[in-house]
């Protein structure tokens, strides 16, 4: 059985003056108005990011090494090629934040952002509808994307139901009749 300890925290191997890989998504979104940010709370937006960002973290990380809560664990006594091909500092111990700097929360933050049928529509389908929104509808059910929640619409008290953008960028790609010239083969192919 390998014996594990603490290589340390986040605060102290990657970033000073954070707590914790959360808080960072924290002050990431903090950017953003707060409508946004309530939104990314209300959905559960955000626990999707700082739950994407750990598994990123933990992916970068060599296998026997694990970010748990805020520390850093793996074993007392690597192998001497247990850390081969990840950065190590002057000391020759892993250097945690050279191996994390590369993970990039835009796209997280991005992926899991929620869009109401008004922006799938408009922005992501660029419908040009009357109504963007049943556009958007039409789509999302027989692409068989399913809202990620529905809230209460402030406005008229009714169910509102929110999709998470990685998933219909996603679907939206994938559809049929996506590739060059709508599934169409191009005007200069020859034809038979």
């Amino acid at each position: 059985m390998t014996t594990t300890t603490t290589y340390g925290t986040w605060g102290n191997r990657v970033a000073p003056y954070s707590t914790s890989p959360d808080a960072d998504v924290i002050d990431y979104i903090n950017g953003g108005d707060d409508d946004w940010r309530q939104l990314i709370q209300d959905t559960g937006a955000l626990e999707q990011m700082q739950r994407e960002y750990r598994d990123a973290i933990n992916e970068a990380l060599p296998p026997s090494v694990s970010l748990c809560g805020d520390e850093f664990i793996g074993p007392a006594y690597p192998a001497e090629d247990e850390f081969d091909g990840y950065p190590t500092d002057e000391d020759g111990y892993l250097d945690f934040k050279a191996v994390v700097e590369d993970i990039d929360l835009g796209p997280i933050v991005d992926r899991n952002d929620p869009l109401t049928l008004e922006s799938v529509g408009r922005y992501e389908m660029k419908s040009s509808a009357k109504d963007p929104a049943k556009a958007a509808s039409r789509a999302m059910s027989r692409l068989g994307v399913k809202p990620m929640i529905y809230l209460k619409d402030p406005g008229t008290g009714r169910p509102r139901a929110y999709f998470r953008a990685g998933d219909v960028r996603e679907a939206l790609a994938a559809r049929p009749g996506k590739g060059v010239g709508g599934g169409r083969p191009p005007k200069d192919a020859p034809t038979v």
